[in-house]
């Protein structure tokens, strides 16, 4: 089940094709030499300021780059800062729908409107289950918000960033046309799934999402600087790295996206953290602090195939063939919240972690893009594989894998 979003000049992130005489690490050794090397490779490939923190067994690499504000003011970037780490959201609301599951609370395989009736106007509705693994046909509603995206255009951007909107407002605004396609037959990556599980989540519990998320995930994974913000609030708690996007206009490039309302990501990707807070949440939910091993089975249960990425529930699967495990699956998700754009992926077993954020969503070929692409798959194979990539391939020697992503909130598919 693959199905490439029609959205021209989407971000191209690279899952490298290893060269053979790629090397990985000692068993058991972090090389942290190659992981300085290839972070310094991606400040050096455009403008952005990277936060990262990858893990091996005990061992800790965190290191940071770059200033927090394109004109060099408020200082460095810290390891600390927090960002948006947008769909990442997603693993931590389907984690909360399985553990209400387990207690009793919900059929993953029954519908929306068995519980919520009318908030989907389909006779035939996709299961909750279809809706979290984005099988179920919904269109997403930040293709109707920011239509102008499709060409690269920021004005519908700068005209409604600020807007605030209840999720079901959003939920109508992609909802009016038919499904995309049947349930369970195809596969298109959905917001609109996830607001509308958001929903769900508050019926079932009666309580505010962000207090959910507070008790059943924050909490019982120790992040402390990790939050859902409030309804119709804007702007991030802390010191963070300004949160930018390309516009394109020579006088004016980049495009300050602080003070996007948070009404419109929220379920879908409204979650604020650090990338010692994402390590922590996903080491949580690998280890059984958050889910049991029936749990994360359905979690893991991934549909589509082929190029190396899967979805689950709100989980992806990732083979990026390295060199001591070319059949290894790692898991997590991206995010990509109108500015910040974060990698987190994990061996199932919980030793092997690499999350990184940098700040700038270029939509407009600001950095070279094969040179960014490079840069980035690098450093995720660097994290998840300890292996070097080596230099930049050129001509028919340069095989990549193209992640495409969501203009807005990243979209796992893949594209030849």
């Amino acid at each position: 089940m693959r199905k490439p979003l029609s959205i021209a000049g989407a971000l191209a992130l690279s899952l490298i094709a290893l060269p053979a005489s790629a090397s990985a690490a000692p068993s058991g050794s972090l090389d942290e030499a190659l992981l300085d090397r290839k972070l310094q490779q991606l400040y050096g490939a455009a403008d952005h300021s990277i936060t990262a923190e990858v893990r091996l067994g005990d061992d800790v690499w965190s290191e940071a780059m770059g200033p927090r504000k394109i004109d060099g003011s408020g200082g460095a970037v810290d390891e600390d800062d927090r960002v948006r780490i947008a769909s990442l959201t997603k693993s931590m609301v389907a984690a909360v729908l399985l553990q209400l599951q387990s207690e009793g609370e919900v059929d993953l395989d029954a519908t929306l409107g068995d519980y919520l009736p009318g908030l989907l106007p389909y006779e035939s509705e996709p299961t909750i289950r279809q809706v979290m693994q984005h099988t179920g046909g919904l269109d997403d509603y930040f293709l109707h918000l920011y239509p102008s995206l499709a060409e690269n255009d920021m004005s519908d951007v700068y005209a409604n960033y600020r807007n605030d909107y209840a999720p079901e407002e959003l939920i109508a605004m992609s909802t009016a046309d038919p499904l995309l396609f049947e349930p369970g037959t195809d596969f298109s990556y959905s917001n609109t799934g996830y607001m509308a599980l958001g929903l769900l989540v508050e019926h079932l519990t009666r309580r505010e999402l962000r207090e959910v998320l507070d008790e059943r995930v924050f909490e019982p994974a120790d992040l402390d600087d990790t939050y859902l913000p409030k309804d119709g609030t804007a702007g991030i708690r802390g010191a963070n790295p300004v949160p930018y996007m390309t516009t394109g206009e020579p006088d004016a490039p980049y495009f300050d996206t602080t003070r996007l309302s948070s009404d419109q990501l929220w379920a879908a990707g409204g979650v604020i953290s650090t990338m010692e807070d994402v390590n922590d949440f996903y080491d949580a939910l690998l280890d059984g602090t958050l889910l049991d091993g029936a749990e994360l089975a359905q979690m893991t249960d991934f549909v589509g195939g082929g190029e190396g990425m899967y979805y689950g529930l709100g989980l992806v699967g990732l083979n990026p063939g390295c060199p001591g495990d070319p059949d290894e699956v790692f898991v997590g998700h991206t995010g990509g919240g109108l500015g910040h754009q974060t990698y987190s992926f994990h061996s199932v077993d919980g030793d092997t972690q690499a999350t990184f954020t940098w700040n700038i969503d270029d939509r407009h070929a600001a950095a070279d893009p094969d040179e960014l692409n490079w840069a980035l798959g690098s450093l995720l194979i660097a994290g998840l594989c300890g292996a070097d990539a080596g230099p930049m391939p050129t001509g028919a020697d340069q095989r990549v894998q193209a992640l495409i992503a969501d203009p807005v909130l990243e979209a796992p598919t893949l594209l030849k």
